[in-house]
Order: structure tokens, then sequence, then C-alpha cells
């Protein structure tokens, strides 16, 4: 039985006391059929050169499955819509649930390389314009239906299709706009023609993306609010568990589902069905209420810190780090508007020089175990293009002063106010504690009047659609990938997008041309030589990123979690004693 409960979730505020007394203080895979995979190559449309599938890992051991169920509690579940065309503000905390229900075309193994999954095999043309996918037989919906290639089809240009933009988020309505169609192409295949080359497509329907395109049953029209309201009811996905009741702004409850695709008999190399019965994911905006029920033996699965990391193993528990999960994403939205003091990019430079990060790491994080002072933007160290050179600009906070004062404010002189926005975060530990920090630096720093303001996770994305916080900076958390092709293409390379940071037709030419490189390793490098440009221009100050500290308790035997991940992943691999 299902019940869903309407109604908007009451922002969470985290409380600043703890800082304030720290301040004190590609992309093709081979078939797999009913033999084990092969390192072979798929012949793409036209004469496009794929690469090779990654060797299959040994199979893994069966694993007896607990009657039981695992707890997962979380500070935020988004705005709890099943279709990905309609999240909003959700970001990470989406794909906790949107990951648990839903399949991908694009799976990955453990060292996140990209396998087959529902798409036995795919390719690109040599052109770059035609991806194409072969959907494999006998993959279940929910309730025991098959998935169709007619149902891929509908489900992909529901969601991002050519006319998709007038109607989804902004997220998929990007890739909307890239999008010429969206057709049945072959026995079993569909393919996406894109306007220009989309060479990150497969990686953005793929396990490794940051996004889960939901393959629905195909329905009379591609748009129905009617019908779109009717799925969050009653979700019927392909994922390795479904849902069974739905109270909104508290709990998921779901269970596990035996035909879930990705297992041996299928031709998989492993078992990717949970080895347990139900899923419990709880709402808990307070991470002492999580730890708390850690302790109690309520919950098996927690977002944590490093500040309640005794707590969690005074009660029998242990912190599992998410490596490279998450990194700071503190950016200043419409500079390229000229009344705002952030125009001038020595400004922009300016905030970036005063920020002392290895400090913030040292005060807020207690070291490099969970906080790395690396990577630029959406760049980490595992994602295509990082090199070294792409790390956060060291704290000089006199170069700072200097900067400010020639682009016309000396000592924070007629700058007027600056306003912080943050919100609370499950997957960045002292998010808004970090901010507050930022906004201490800038205050002893550079002299200026700063305001830190909290918001809630969809205010925030709302207000920032808006434009309401142009001129002002944002700090929040964004997810770790291994491609940033598309963070990269919506803050700087499309002028149509409404987070583009600057009106240069130079810069958004060399972004769209060097993201468009079919060839993997020519725009690795082109992406290398691309990158200091961007990170010049100070439009997003590089801080660092976070290895996810997850407290776990006693009843989890085992459990490794994936890289790249902000959500709780590789379930498959947790084992409940």
């Amino acid at each position: 039985m299902r019940v869903l409960a309407l109604g908007l979730k009451p922002s969470q505020m985290w409380g600043l006391g703890a800082v304030l007394l720290l301040l004190l203080a590609v992309a093709c895979g081979a078939a797999a059929t009913a033999t084990p995979l092969a390192s072979t190559s798929v012949p793409a449309p036209g004469a496009g050169t794929p690469t090779a599938v990654p060797q299959a890992a040994p199979t893994a051991p069966a694993v007896t499955v607990h009657p039981g169920k695992l707890t997962i509690m979380l500070g935020a579940l988004g705005n709890e819509r099943f279709d990905y065309g309609f999240q909003v503000g959700g970001g990470g905390s989406t794909q906790n649930y949107g990951r648990i229900l839903n399949g991908f075309l694009v799976s990955i193994n453990e060292r996140t390389e990209m396998i087959p999954g529902i798409a036995s095999q795919w390719g690109l043309s040599a052109d770059g314009l035609t991806w194409s996918f072969t959907v494999r037989k006998g993959v279940k919906f929910h309730d025991g239906s098959e998935l169709t290639p007619q149902d891929v089809a509908w489900s992909l240009e529901h969601q991002f299709g050519p006319q998709a933009y007038e109607y989804v988020v902004p997220t998929p309505a990007r890739t909307s706009r890239a999008m010429s169609s969206i057709q049945l192409s072959g026995p079993g295949q569909v393919s996406l023609i894109t306007k220009q080359p989309v060479p990150e497509l497969a990686i953005l329907l793929s396990e490794a993306s940051n996004e889960w395109y939901s393959l629905m049953p195909k329905r009379a029209t591609l748009h129905d609010t009617a019908a779109e309201e009717a799925y969050d009811y009653n979700p019927n996905a392909t994922g390795s568990m479904k849902l069974t009741k739905h109270v909104q702004a508290a709990v998921m409850e779901f269970e596990r589902f035996e035909d879930f695709y990705y297992q041996p008999k299928n031709g998989f190399p492993e078992d990717k069905r949970v080895n347990f019965r139900t899923l419990h994911l709880f709402l808990a905006p307070e991470e002492a209420t999580r730890v708390a029920a850690l302790r109690a033996g309520e919950a098996d699965i927690v977002p944590a810190s490093l500040a309640t990391k005794k707590q969690v193993e005074a009660g029998g528990g242990r912190i599992v780090y998410g490596p490279e999960g998450v990194w700071v994403d503190a950016f200043l939205p419409g500079c390229y508007k000229p009344q705002y003091p952030c125009h001038d990019k020595r400004v922009r430079q300016a905030l970036d020089y005063a920020i002392d990060k290895a400090l913030l790491r040292d005060r807020l994080y207690g070291g490099s175990e969970v906080f790395q002072v690396k990577g630029w933007n959406v760049i980490t160290p595992s994602t295509i293009g990082y090199t070294p050179a792409m790390d956060p600009t060291p704290f000089n906070p006199a170069k700072a002063r200097q900067l400010l004062a020639e682009a016309g404010y000396p000592g924070g002189q007629g700058f007027g106010k600056l306003f912080i926005y943050t919100k609370p975060s499950t997957a960045m530990p002292l998010q808004v504690e970090a901010a507050q920090l930022a906004a201490e630096f800038w205050k002893k720093e550079l002299g200026l009047d700063v305001e830190v303001t909290v918001l809630d996770s969809v205010s925030l994305t709302k207000r920032a659609q808006a434009l309401e916080l142009d001129g002002q900076v944002i700090w929040r958390d964004n997810e770790a990938r291994t491609d940033g092709s598309g963070n990269l293409t919506a803050y700087y390379g499309d002028p149509k997008d409404y987070r583009h940071f600057h009106e240069d037709p130079e810069m958004f030419r060399a972004v769209q041309e060097t993201l468009r490189i079919l060839d993997p390793e020519k725009r690795a490098a082109a992406t290398r030589e691309l990158l200091p440009r961007l990170k010049e221009e100070g439009y997003r100050i590089g801080v660092g990123y976070v290895n996810i500290p997850w407290g776990v308790g006693p009843r989890v035997a085992a459990w490794r979690p994936y890289s790249l991940s902000v959500w709780p992943s590789a379930l498959h691999t947790v084992v409940l004693k």
C-alpha cells in the first residue's frame, strides 16, 4: 500500500555556532549475452571509431538475501518527483531514490568504467551527430511487463527531446536544445540525433552520470501534466528496487526487485540485485537526529561528519568514506551585467585570493581525510581534463586587497553589501559553516560587508532561476563526475542557458569547439588547455572537494561505495548481519 501526503517540506537551517567557535580559535560497449563479456568494440553508425570495453570483473560469489531491511536516514529528498524532467532543487538528494528506482542504459563497474547495462551496445557516428543504443531484450519493469525500444525512445523524448525544453527543468532542457530527433533506427535500436556533437551523451545516460533519466512505459502523449502527476503516485521503473510506500517529506519504502536485469542469468558478470528484502529511506534533516538513530539501531547508514565521528564509533558504528563525492560550488552568477561590482574580473579574483582554503580545510574538517584542497569547478582529480594547475588559488590577502583597490573599492569602500546564499547539505558536511567562514575572510581581508543567507534547496534553485541572486555569491555543493562537459557547457558554452556566466562570443566558441571534439584523447587534451582560461576569469572560486563521510551502523557487515558518488552507491555490496 502506498500513501502520498502532499505538502512542502519545511526548510531546515543548520546552526552556525561551530564555525563561530572555530573563527575564534568512451563511450561504447560490447553486447552482454549469455556468455561473459569480451573486450570487443562496437561498430558505431557510420565510420566512427569506438573504444574497447573494459574486461569483465570475476563473477562475485552468490550472497544469501537477508530477510530484513536496510534503513538509510537522509537529510533531504529533493522535491520527490519520480520523473527526472521535473526535478527541482534536489541535486544530490534526488540521487538517493532516483537510482534505487531506475535502471541505466549504460552501467559502471567498481572502477567507474562504463560497461553495458540496459543497452547491450552503443556507438557514435563518424560525424558525431548520432548516438545509437541497442536495447537488450528481457529487461522488466517493476509491474512485470517488458521494457521495449519504444518505451526507451518515448522516455528519452519526453525528458529531453527537441520539444521538451518547453516544460522540463533546466538540466534536461539543456540537452533538449541540442537534440534534433529521437527515433527507432533498427531492430531494438534507439538513435539520438543532435544538432551539434554531444560527445558526453553516453556518459549522461550512464550510471556514472549525476543525472538519472527515467525509463518509463510509453504513454499516449509526450507531455501531459495529469499523467505526469499520476506517475508520481505509481512510478513503474526498471531499477533494483520497487517503491511500495511513499509519505512525502517523511519516508520512502522499497522492496527488492527479483527480476532486476543486472544479474548473471542475463549474461552480466555480477549480480547487482540488493542482498536484503526491503529498504526504508527516512527524512531526518538534523545530523544529531540521524546519529542518535544510528546509535539506537534505528538506522544503518546516515550522512555524518567529523564532528559526530566519535559518537558514531561509540555506538558501535564506523565511518565509511565515499571517495571524491562532492565539490564546493562557490560562484558568482550574473556578473556579465555591468551594474554589479563582480562585473570587474579583478573583484572576482580578489574574492578568490582572500579565502584561505587550507585553513578552511583544517579548521572545519580536521585535515585532508575528508576535505581535499584540489580541483576547480566540476573538475576534480578523477574528471576528464584535470591537472594540478586546476587546484585552488593560493591564499594571498595582499594581492586580494590590491586587486579590489584597482577595481575601485579600496578597503571595501563603495562596494555595497555582498550576500552569500547557501543551503544545508547532507553530502557536504558543514556547508553552511564553510560559507560563514568565507564571509569572515572577506570581512577581515577586504573590508566588505557580507551576510550569509540560508535557504532550502528548492528555494535556492528557484531564486537562482529567476535571476534574483545575480551579482552575489552562491555557495553550495555539487556532484563530482567523470565528465564535466555538461556543467562547463551550461555556464561557459551556452548563451541561452540562464546560468551562463559571461557574454564573450569567443569564449562561447572555444568551449563549444573543445567539448565537441569526438576523439576522447584529443578532447581531454583540449580540455586541459581550455580550463586554465576559464578558471582565470574568476566566475567560480575553487575551494576543494569532499570524501563523503557516511555513518554506518553495526548491522552493516560490509559496504563498498563507488567513488564519484554523492549518493549511497553500490547498495548491492551491502551485506547485513
